[in-house]
Order: C-alpha cells, then structure tokens, then sequence
C-alpha cells in the first residue's frame, strides 16, 4: 500500500509522531555530543537557577564559548522535541480518543518527556553525577522506545483507516 493511498485525516497525527520520533533521535544524539565533548558542566552545574534553567546566570550562552552552546543546543532542541511530544498527545486526546492505544502511548511519551526535562536538570545541578546521567540517558532511550511505538500505532491506524474506507 503506498503513503498516497492514506487517509489524509490522519495525516497530522501522523507528521506529530514521526516528528517525535525524528526529533527525539536528533535530541540523544546532541545529547551523546554533549557528553563526549565534555560540555555538560558548560553553564554551570551547582542547584540553582544560574546552571539550569539559565546558562551561567544568562538566559543565553556566550557565542565565544563553545562548550556553553553545545550544551544550551541541547536544551533548546528539547523545544522542538516538545512541540511535538506535546502536539502528538494533544490530537490524540482531542481527534482520537477512542484509540486507546494511542492515546495510552502519546500520553506516556508526554509524560516521559516531563520527567526526562526533569531528570536533565537534576543531571546538571548534581554536578554530572554519573548514576543521574546514566538514569538520564536510560530515561531517554525509554521515552524513544515509546514514542517509536506509539508511531507504529499511528502508522496502523492510517492504514486501517484506508482498508475499511474500500
């Protein structure tokens, strides 16, 4: 069966959770540059709102420094990673209620999302602690695995939604 042959209602929630996917790869991936390159610690790494949500007491990184922008790069793609976490989850709660499976998927992403935000900012104010950003990139893979999933879901439900209309 081939993409032009779905039906286009669907299309949205579609676009959401493979941008959700796509999006979140492209966050663990900056996030493993983060770390390789040692610039976690960048904007600072004691509790406290300077390291985390500011970088260093800014709400933006100095350009000069290079390690401050690999690691603000990291929590500002985490926006575009929300946006869509966040879109998917909104048109299932809202155009696809009786889709169980999907909703119970776009909400757990949500919601893995929430708590990985929150895990990354304890990662920073707990000075890297290892275990905390072993959970962080655990946490992570997690949330990945669910949102893949729940693309699945969206992908089965397209083509469903094509076969009966025959």
């Amino acid at each position: 069966m081939s993409i032009k042959s779905r039906e286009p209602s669907t299309s949205l929630l579609w676009a959401f959770a493979l941008g959700s996917v796509i999006s979140t790869y492209i966050l663990i991936v900056i996030g493993g540059y983060v770390t390789t390159s040692s610039s976690g610690a960048a904007c600072g790494s004691a509790a406290g709102a300077d390291s985390w949500p500011l970088c260093n007491g800014s709400l933006f990184p100095s350009l000069s420094n290079s390690a401050q922008v690999i690691e603000y790069t990291h929590r500002v793609f985490n926006i575009v990673v929300g946006l869509f976490v966040l879109g998917t989850a909104i048109l299932a709660w809202t155009r696809y209620k009786r889709e169980k499976n999907v909703v119970t998927f776009s909400t757990a992403g949500f919601i893995g999302l929430i708590a990985q935000v929150l895990l990354g900012m304890v990662t920073v104010t707990s000075d890297l602690n290892p275990i905390v950003s072993d959970a962080h990139l655990s946490l992570a893979t997690a949330v990945f695995a669910l949102l893949i999933v729940n693309a699945v879901m969206v992908w089965n439900l397209r083509a469903r939604i094509v076969s009966y209309d025959r």
